[in-house]
């Protein structure tokens, strides 16, 4: 989601700003088109930044904060200025056109986490008992898991409480609990008081595939707690599996608290 915020944001400040200015000097206000250019500048930051992020990079998007800054701090006569910046507005336009097109392939295979590492044992050991998991199925976990990562309780608790996807996995049982168990805490978030009486649970069966197991007769409210943070992290090593860029990138920078729910 953020990602599209940014691609719209970069043709918008860009024209947006040059717009402004040549009405601005059109109307014959006195304007300096060389301070006009830090809409083209910024947008071109936004650009590169985006070039970066991909899996693949597109060397002329990153290139393109060079002419800003040049545009920045150039002087240059206000005809002469309003015509460059549309030019350079049309051409980060196109540049950015060019990078949805060929640069947004998506990732040829799953994100791999050190076998050193809890949390990329685990990530073994899921995805050998899984077999497959679909990219929509993967992408489905990632925005469920995201969403609660970031503190957005109320969209992951919906994301989590129907999720098609669940009929193209081999073990149906195991994911198709993992997501009711986020969907009824992460609706619970904002409420106060004991932990409730029934509550949705993993079953004997899935203990051998959580990354924490359950002791034979835990604490309630540590039971509680521990069947979130076992779901969380099992939606976490399945969403690694997507070939969204979005989602992996997300995914990068959520991974600190994918390794605090393992304890690390």
């Amino acid at each position: 989601m953020r990602e599209r915020y940014l691609e719209a944001a970069v043709p918008l400040i860009a024209f947006g700003i040059t717009g402004a200015g040549i009405l601005l000097w059109v109307a014959g206000y006195p304007v300096d088109f060389q301070y006009i250019a830090i809409g083209c500048t910024i947008s071109s930051f936004i650009l590169a930044y985006l070039a970066w992020i991909r899996p693949r990079k597109d060397i002329v998007a990153l290139s393109t904060p060079i002419y800003g800054i040049i545009f920045l701090t150039a002087p240059i006569e206000a005809g002469a200025g309003a015509v460059l910046q549309l030019l350079y507005a049309t051409g980060l336009t196109i540049l950015l056109i060019r990078l949805k097109r060929r640069f947004s392939d998506e990732m040829c295979g799953a994100a791999v986490l050190s076998p050193n590492e809890p949390l990329g044992k685990y990530q073994a050991r899921i995805l050998a008992n899984l077999l497959t998991v679909s990219p929509a199925l993967a992408r489905a976990a990632g925005r469920v898991f995201i969403r609660f990562a970031e503190g957005e309780y109320e969209e992951s608790c919906r994301l989590a409480s129907g999720v098609p996807e669940l009929a193209d996995v081999t073990t149906p049982g195991l994911l198709e609990r993992a997501f009711a168990i986020v969907s009824f805490q992460a609706g619970r978030m904002g409420e106060t008081g004991p932990v409730p009486d029934e509550f949705p649970e993993f079953s004997a069966e899935h203990q051998h595939l959580l990354f924490s197991s359950l002791p034979g007769n835990p604490d309630r409210e540590r039971s509680y707690s521990l069947q979130l943070e076992n779901a969380l992290i099992l939606l976490y090593v399945v969403a690694l599996s997507s070939t969204d860029t979005e989602i992996q990138a997300s995914l990068d920078m959520l991974r600190p608290f994918a390794r605090r729910l393992c304890g690390k």
